[in-house]
This record gives C-alpha cells, structure tokens and sequence, in this order.
C-alpha cells in the first residue's frame, strides 16, 4: 500500500471556526448561528454566502436551518422527559430539563450527530455551540462530534473512534489508516483486498437475500453434544456448553467440531474452512436442497462469525481499554494491548470478506485454504488470549503481567500470518 498523508480532524476545527466567524462579521450572526448555517448549506460557504447575499430577512433562513426557534415557547421548569420540576438545563426555545435526563440524551445523540435538536418534542431549535462553550463537561465530546460531522468534506478513517481523514488522493482503493484501520476508499468497506468492490456489494446482496442464512444467524446454534440451544456472546469462536443447563462442551462456533481438534497439531483449521456439503445440514440443521445455495451458506456462516466476532469486540472494546488502564502495568504494554485489541477487530473484517472470495472463486487451491486456516487459526488464539484470558483476569482485578511477552508473540505471528497469506493472494482493484 502506498504512502498517504493523514491529518487530525481537530486540526479543522480552527479552520472551520474562522470560516463561521467571517460569515458572523460580514452579516451580523452570533458564531452558533454561523455555524449552524454552515452545516445546513453542507459546508459549503460560497453557496451560504450567495443566498445571504441575495436576502434582507435572515429569519426565515435561520428558522429553517434550526438556528432559531420558530416559536418561543412558554417556559415551564418541568422536565419533558422525566416531568420532574427540577430542571436546571434551559434553551432559548423556551424549554427546560432536568441534568440527568439532558446528560442522557446528549450522550446517545453525540454519538450521531453534532447538530442536536431541542430535547422537546417538535422542537427544530438546534442546540447551539455557545451552550457547550458555557457548560464545559460537555464541549470535548462535542467539538470531537463537530470535527468528525465536517468530516462530510474530506474522506475520512473507516473507525468511528478515529480522528484522522485522508489529506491527499490515494493510488490505491485499499488504504491503512495511522491508527492501524485498513479500509476501502471506494465502497468504504473494511479490508478487502482479495475481492472488487463490486463483488462486495453482489456478496452482501447474496448473503442479505438468504432467508436460510438470516434466521440461522439470528436463531443461534444448538450444542453438538448436548442439544442445548447456544447464542454467541464471545468474540472469539472457542465456545462452551456453559453449566448448570449446559453439559460443558468445548466446540467451534463455525464448523461444530471439537475445539481440542483445532490446533495445530491436529491440522483442525484446514478442515473448518475446507468446503463440506454435509456440515451444512447434519451440523446447523438446515435444511437445502440446491448445491449453490448450499455453498453460499456454508461461506456465509463462516462469514457472519467473524462479523459476530468482530461485533462482539467492538461493544467489549470500551470496557476492555477502560480496564487496561487501570492496571498498574508499564506504558508500552498498554499500548501493546490497545493495538492487539483494535487490530483483533479489523482481523475480523479481513477475515469475513476471505469467504466472500473463496464463494466467489467456485474451486479453491490447497494454498488458498492453508493460507487461510493459518490466518483464522493464529486470529482465534489471539482472540482467544485477549478474551478468555486477559479480560477476565482484568475483571477480576488480577495482575496479567505475565501476559506480556505471550501477547506479544501472538500479535506479531497473527499479523505476519495475515500480510503473507492476503500478499499472496490479493489483486490490483
């Protein structure tokens, strides 16, 4: 992949503000109003200034973007959600809530957007900036919002979380991000180096279209051993039968064979990602009559556990670097366990989309499927390490300085595995 400049959205913020306040002093708005009129006109300050230009009555246009309320509303002091009559929170609309129900609903609407509407019902009013610059506890989680909702202009790192966008146009489709994330300019899909966008889209249209495959991976699995219905909770695929309803079985999620034959040894992942026409039916209890659709779902299981996987960790993957944190362990195995917990996430999405290719090549290669197992099999025991091993010893307050080294050596082997095995098979998009 080639070399290619990033920069902070932060680092735009101060751009974005000059802008906003040039357009306040030539046409007398407050900064907030500015700012939301930015946004309305889709940043595009030109179009803004052409419109405001050819206007005397700025109200309308103000009313309508959400800078001004169209009503002002009869204060009441009652909070709208909960209806308590102690509201400490107070908009210019008129309306009112208490501190604990607006910090609630700001913190789900920042998770959207920057451009947050009144808490009332039926109120367009946006909340202004002028208010996160008052209320303090608020403003960095929303200028780090606002920097990604201007993101609209620049094309920007496939990680929510991520506060780079790309600075310059790209070679290459495929691009890696400084914060690790491989991800597709084009389509805007994960990493998938080994197919076309094209065939990106024809796999989800394939794979969404599969009733077969929807209600299997919404219905769950059923223990192989004991019959006892199972819904995954694990990023990783090294399940167990839990007691006192469950009989402790050790499995695969994906192919639902033993977990003691996968390993190395063994040779177990070159059977799991081998295609077979009987696990389809004898071990999911599907039901398929057509060989094509057989084949698409055996690839499309394995598909949708590592996105089960890959979903997994990304819920955990809060809790997990809040916990790191904590531990009184030395600054580089921090960083070590961040970047083998967010790299665990984007291995995911590599690996999903290498059943999609291997759908789309109708005949695989012995190379194909060895390079393949290797990459799931070294995925899995560093999932494996950081999930069944780390995380609890985490929760549990215990020392996991003992990891260190063993982490470390997984983390590099699962990387080295994955470059070797796409380099090999990946083509020019």
């Amino acid at each position: 992949m080639d070399p290619i400049k990033f920069q902070n959205f932060r680092q735009q913020l101060p751009i974005l503000l000059q802008s906003c306040q040039e357009i306040s002093e030539i046409f007398g708005f407050t900064l907030s109003e500015a700012l939301i009129l930015l946004h309305y006109y889709k940043w595009n300050d030109y179009a803004l200034n052409e419109v405001l230009a050819s206007q005397e009555d700025y109200d309308q246009i103000l009313i309508k973007s959400g800078a001004k309320s169209a009503i002002q509303y009869i204060s009441e002091k009652i909070c709208p959600i909960c209806y308590s009559n102690d509201s400490e929170i107070n908009l210019s609309c008129g309306h009112s809530a208490c501190k604990s129900c607006f910090e609630l609903y700001l913190k789900e609407k920042l998770k959207l957007c920057s451009f947050i509407n009144c808490f009332f019902l039926g109120c367009t009013l946006k909340i202004p900036y002028s208010f996160f610059e008052e209320h303090k506890v608020y403003q960095q989680s929303y200028l780090l919002r606002l920097s990604k909702d201007y993101r609209i202009t620049v094309k920007c790192c496939n990680n929510q979380d991520c506060e780079y966008y790309i600075q310059n146009k790209p070679l290459e489709n495929i691009v890696e991000c400084l914060c690790g994330t491989i991800f597709c300019v084009k389509c805007e899909q994960g990493d998938h180096r080994l197919l076309k966008c094209q065939q990106c889209v024809e796999w989800v249209k394939l794979y969404e279209g599969s009733v077969n495959i929807l209600n299997f991976i919404n219905q769950g699995k059923f223990c192989p051993k004991c019959n006892q219905f199972i819904e995954k909770n694990l990023g990783c695929n090294h399940m167990t039968c839990k007691k006192p309803l469950g009989c402790g079985y050790e499995f695969c999620w994906i192919c639902m064979d033993a977990w003691s034959c996968h390993s190395k040894e063994t040779g177990g992942y070159y059977k799991c990602n081998k295609y077979n026409d009987e696990q389809i039916e004898e071990k999911n209890k599907l039901k398929v009559d057509k060989s094509d659709e057989k084949r698409l779902i055996f690839y499309a299981i394995r598909y949708a556990g590592h996105e089960k996987g890959q979903q997994i960790a990304l819920k955990k993957k809060r809790k997990f670097l809040d916990l790191v944190q904590k531990q009184q362990v030395i600054d580089s195995f921090k960083v070590l366990l961040r970047d083998s917990y967010n790299y665990i996430i984007q291995a995911r999405i590599s690996l999903k989309w290498t059943y999609a290719y291997a759908y789309f090549q109708k005949k695989q290669t012995p190379m194909f499927e060895f390079g393949q197992a290797d990459f799931e099999r070294y995925c899995e025991i560093l999932h494996d390490l950081l999930e069944n091993e780390i995380y609890i010893k985490l929760k549990q307050k215990q020392s996991i300085e003992q990891y260190h080294q063993k982490l470390l050596n997984n983390f590099n082997l699962t990387k080295q595995f994955q470059t070797r095995f796409l380099s090999e098979f990946s083509q020019p998009k």
